[in-house]
């Protein structure tokens, strides 16, 4: 369920908090956080009040606040499996059987070229 936006945003920083706080400080940063930027009582403020309410979302359940904290600990896997930056990148001509892929991807011998 981790969203990229994991990576971007410190939801925690949004809501005025350290990593360490309890989840009645989480909920009662949230409820002064929305009460001063709601729509209706501070008109313009729509965005600083989705980006409030996404912190909360997140912060406040803990089973999604526990897979935040670790993603964030972790950081961003570069790439990963199936091309991007630091994913694998080839096409299926580049293998003239499953031998040379499987061979290609755990170290063995490389893909033969056509003749």
């Amino acid at each position: 369920m981790a969203e990229r936006e994991w990576f971007d945003k410190d939801y925690y920083k949004v809501l005025g908090l350290t990593q360490s706080a309890t989840d009645k400080e989480v909920t009662r940063a949230y409820r002064k956080l929305a009460k001063e930027y709601h729509p209706d009582t501070n008109p313009g403020s729509e965005e600083r009040f989705k980006e409030i309410s996404s912190a909360y979302d997140v912060l406040g359940d803990a089973a999604k606040r526990k897979e935040y904290d670790e993603v964030r600990r972790l950081g961003p896997v570069a790439g990963g499996v199936g091309g991007g930056p630091g994913g694998f990148n080839f096409t299926t001509g580049d293998f003239t059987d499953l031998g040379d892929l499987f061979g290609s991807l755990f170290g063995g011998r490389r893909p033969r070229t056509q003749r």
